[in-house]
């Protein structure tokens, strides 16, 4: 079962009249973009008021600062849509016609979407801070609920739900096929072991001193007529120095 709160995200609570614990049965299947159209310190308070009956899961500053108040494992109320005589209508009764192509009839798309709002309005261009919390934040979703992102299908914005009154949801320069490639890359180098780079390790200071290129290996520990010595190989060689002996650093060609 997914984690219920993003372990990087501010954790937010919000009143439970704002929000459907679980949902009822449905599995995750997008996650919908929206735009606050205000500042992010005014997205808590208007969710946790029961008056208001409003709520997302997430909402991404400007800064990149993460906030979330639902847990993903229960239902929120930004993507709301209610079906009545074979047509879908948005909250406030008006009949619509949604583009999102995997929308269950009959079913409040709520019960399988994730809701993340976003600092600003409409006609404001997100902050790279905004697309790498974005970045982040996706991929943590993914991995939870096993999704791969293609616009308009699994990574959508509230206007496709909701092309009527949401028509500038989350607006016009929201870049998803940045993000859903971007995410696809973390996700497949995530799978892959991380080489960590010391750039200020002997051997990689005198690496770059002598143009030997970049590190293709972690460093190693080697003995040589009973002594130890740390290598690390390089695209043009391998160098290597006694080990605390970090003015004595030495390369051989690669063969």
């Amino acid at each position: 079962m997914p984690l219920d709160w993003c372990p990087f995200a501010t954790k937010r609570p919000i009143v439970s009249e704002n929000f459907s614990t679980g949902r009822d049965g449905q599995q995750v299947k997008a996650v919908v973009l929206h735009i606050a159209a205000g500042p992010l310190s005014a997205v808590f308070p208007t969710f946790n008021n029961p008056a208001r009956k409003a709520s997302a899961h997430f909402c991404i500053g400007k800064d990149g600062t993460i906030e979330q108040y639902v847990s993903v494992n229960d239902t929120a109320y930004a993507n709301g849509l209610a079906w009545r005589d074979g047509r879908w209508y948005n909250p406030a009764g008006k009949p619509v016609q949604p583009t999102w192509r995997d929308l269950i009839p009959g079913v409040n798309p709520n019960l399988y979407t994730i809701s993340i709002e976003h600092e600003g309005y409409p006609a404001d261009k997100w902050t790279e801070a905004m697309y790498d919390a974005n970045n982040r934040l996706l991929l943590w979703l993914a991995e939870q609920f096993d999704l791969t992102y293609v616009p308009q299908r699994t990574l959508i914005g509230h206007c496709e739900i909701d092309p009527l009154d949401k028509a500038n949801c989350p607006g016009p320069h929201v870049e998803y096929a940045r993000m859903g490639l971007e995410v696809a890359a973390l996700r497949a180098a995530r799978q892959r072991a991380w080489m960590p780079i010391n750039d200020q390790a002997a051997l990689y200071l005198f690496a770059q001193e002598n143009h030997l290129g970049y590190p293709q290996t972690d460093e190693f520990e080697f003995t040589c007529n009973n002594k130890t010595y740390v290598g690390q190989v390089f695209n043009l060689g391998i160098v290597y120095a006694p080990k605390s002996e970090w003015h004595n650093v030495k390369w051989v060609k690669k063969p």
